[in-house]
C-alpha cells in the first residue's frame, strides 16, 4: 500500500515540475517578446519618427488602437493610440506566483509620434504592490522632468513611481527611465521587492509623503 502510494506521489510530483516548466517556459516567450519591443519602442524618436514606424511595432508585438476617439478606436493618420501588453501568463495562474504586466502606449498626431508611455507593474496588494510609470511626451507641460513618488507607505517606500520627460529630457534620462529589468514577466522567485520593478537609481524611497524630485 505505502509503495503504491509513494509511487503515485512521485508520478505527481513529476507531473507537477513538468507542468510548471511549461508554464515558465511560455511565460519565458512573453518575457522575450517583451525585452524585445521595450528596446524598439524605447528606440522611437519622439517627432520623428512616423506613423508607419509605430504600425511596424505594432505588427510586430500585436499591438491593438486604442481609444482614438471616445467613439471610435480605428488609428487615422490624424491621431492614433496603440496599446501593447505583456504578462507573465500563464505563469501567474499557479498559486504564490502574482501577476506581473508591462503596458506600452505610442501616440501619433498627423502621421508623427509625438508620445508614449510605459508602465511596468506587480499586482500584490497592499505591501508588494510596485507600478512603475513612464509619461515620454513633444508637448511640454508642468510636471517635465521630475520623478513623482507616489502611494508612498509609512516608511517612506514609494509604491508608486511616475517619470515625465519632455523635449528637454538629455538622452541619459530617457535610457535611465527606459532601462526596466524585464525579468519578473517569467520568475518564479525574488519579485517582492520594488528594486525588482523600478530601474537602478529611481528615487523609490525617502520622505514619508508624496513628493517628487527634478530627473537631472
Amino acid at each position: 500500500m505505502w509503495v503504491g502510494l509513494g509511487k503515485t506521489l512521485a508520478y505527481l510530483s513529476v507531473a507537477s515540475l513538468l507542468a510548471l516548466g511549461l508554464l515558465y517556459g511560455i511565460a519565458a516567450h512573453h518575457r522575450a517578446r517583451a525585452q524585445a519591443f521595450l528596446r524598439e519602442f524605447g528606440g522611437l524618436r519622439l517627432g520623428e519618427s512616423t506613423l508607419a514606424d509605430a504600425e511596424q511595432i505594432a505588427r510586430d508585438y500585436k499591438g491593438i488602437p486604442w481609444y482614438v476617439t471616445p467613439d471610435d478606436m480605428r488609428c487615422t493618420f490624424q491621431d492614433c493610440a496603440l496599446a501593447f501588453k505583456f504578462e507573465n501568463t500563464p505563469l501567474s495562474y499557479v498559486p504564490f506566483f502574482h501577476h506581473t504586466v508591462c503596458f506600452g502606449l505610442i501616440l501619433v498626431k498627423d502621421g508623427i509620434v509625438v508620445g508614449r508611455q510605459l508602465e511596468y507593474e506587480r499586482n500584490v496588494p497592499p505591501d508588494h504592490y510596485f507600478k512603475y510609470l513612464v509619461l515620454d511626451s513633444v508637448r511640454r507641460s508642468e510636471n517635465d522632468d521630475v520623478t513623482w513618488r507616489l502611494k508612498v507607505d509609512q516608511e517612506g517606500l514609494a509604491h508608486v513611481v511616475e517619470v515625465h520627460l519632455s523635449p528637454v529630457s538629455s538622452n541619459l534620462e530617457r535610457k535611465l527611465a527606459y532601462s526596466v529589468d524585464l525579468s519578473c514577466l517569467a520568475k518564479l522567485y525574488d519579485c517582492s521587492a520594488p528594486s525588482a520593478i523600478y530601474p537602478p537609481g529611481t528615487p523609490y524611497w525617502g520622505p514619508p509623503y508624496q513628493n517628487y524630485a527634478p530627473n537631472k
